[in-house]
């Protein structure tokens, strides 16, 4: 996979790769060796306030990082969906009830204020790649959004099947790159 491809195109492409990689021993010992990471990252040590999605099956499984910040004394932000492609992050105590949305997302059940004042947020995606810090997600433009919208550091886990040395999605004005990708080992050119 070299040449490049439109972003629809893409989407659906690596939406399949994922699926393939989340059944197979790798991913599991990967998303280990990202929460370790991680962990060692200086943009993490100095965060107190954390923003962050719970992960589906398709993301770096990110449940033990939580259970490490949390064990830190991290705050941790839950990332909430809005009408209008609006996102915004909920402080996410402990044992607070969740709730599926039609996407498949996990968000806080309950109504809270907002507080975008973090110092790191964890973005997800389908694919990254080191060239410009390139990302691409899901397809709602919700993190593109906020981030255009809120000064926050950005950091990313990325396993080998969502490494791209160089994009093959096109990159458009509005696409905001990360801060800094943790990559889990480079996977060469796709």
């Amino acid at each position: 996979m070299t040449a490049l491809m439109d972003k629809k195109t893409f989407r659906s492409w690596q939406r399949q790769r994922l699926a393939d990689f989340a059944k197979t021993p790798a991913k599991k010992r990967q998303d280990q060796e990202l929460t370790s990471l991680a962990l060692q990252h200086p943009l993490v040590q100095e965060a107190k306030k954390i923003g962050l999605t719970l992960p589906m099956l398709l993301e770096v499984d990110i449940n033990g990082l939580i259970k490490e910040l949390r064990g830190e004394g991290k705050e941790l932000y839950l990332a909430k969906c809005h009408p209008g492609w609006q996102l915004d992050f909920l402080k996410w105590d402990e044992g607070a009830p969740l709730m599926q949305t039609k996407f498949g997302v996990w968000e806080l059940a309950e109504e809270k204020e907002a507080d975008n004042a973090l110092d790191l947020l964890f973005v997800p995606g389908l694919a990254f790649s080191p060239a410009g810090k390139s990302r691409i997600g899901f397809g709602g433009g919700y993190y593109d959004r906020f981030l255009a919208q809120n000064s926050v550091q950005t950091l990313a886990l990325v396993n080998s099947a969502m490494y791209f040395k160089t994009p093959v999605w096109p990159m458009e004005d509005h696409d905001q790159a990360m801060d800094d990708l943790i990559i889990v080992k480079e996977a060469g050119d796709e």
